[in-house]
C-alpha cells in the first residue's frame, strides 16, 4: 500500500509539473477536440488570460513556475513516502503544499480535461485535512 501511494503521488506530481510548459508558451497547447469545441480556451490556456490577450504577460508566464513548484512538491512527497532522498517526516507538508497549489493552478487554467487532476488533488487534501492522516509509520503504510 505504501509503494502504491508513493507512486501515485509521484505520478500526480509529474503530470502537474508537465503543465508548466503551456504557461511558458501558451500557444503551444493542443486544440480542443471537436466534442469540446464549446470550451472557450484550449488545453493549457488560462480562461483568465486568453480572453484579455494577456497570455504572454510576465505574470501569465511566471505561473509556469507555480506549476513546477506544485508538481515538485507532490513528487517529493511521493519520494518521502517511499523513503527515497526526502525525509519521511516531510511527506504530509509536501503533499499538502503540492495539492493545495495544484488546486489553485487547476482553477486558474480550468479545463474539463483537468477533472481527474482536480479530483486527485482534492482527495489528497481530504485525506490530509479531514482524515488527518498520521505519520506513515503509525498507520502501517
Amino acid at each position: 500500500m505504501k509503494i502504491l501511494f508513493g507512486v501515485l503521488l509521484i505520478l500526480h506530481g509529474l503530470i502537474v509539473a508537465a503543465q508548466s510548459g503551456s504557461s511558458f508558451n501558451p500557444t503551444s497547447g493542443p486544440a480542443n477536440p471537436a466534442w469540446l469545441s464549446w470550451w472557450p480556451v484550449n488545453l493549457g490556456q488560462s480562461w483568465l488570460f486568453i480572453p484579455s490577450g494577456a497570455e504572454n504577460s510576465p505574470i501569465a508566464r511566471g505561473l509556469g513556475i507555480l506549476w513546477l513548484a506544485a508538481g515538485l512538491a507532490l513528487l517529493a512527497a511521493g519520494l518521502a513516502v517511499l523513503g527515497i532522498i526526502i525525509p519521511m517526516e516531510w511527506w504530509r507538508t509536501l503533499a499538502l503544499a503540492g495539492a493545495a497549489l495544484s488546486i489553485v493552478m487547476l482553477a486558474i487554467y480550468l479545463h474539463p480535461l483537468f477533472g481527474i487532476g482536480i479530483g486527485a488533488s482534492l482527495l489528497i487534501l481530504a485525506a490530509l485535512l479531514i482524515r488527518q492522516w498520521p505519520v506513515l509509520g503509525q498507520i502501517g503504510l
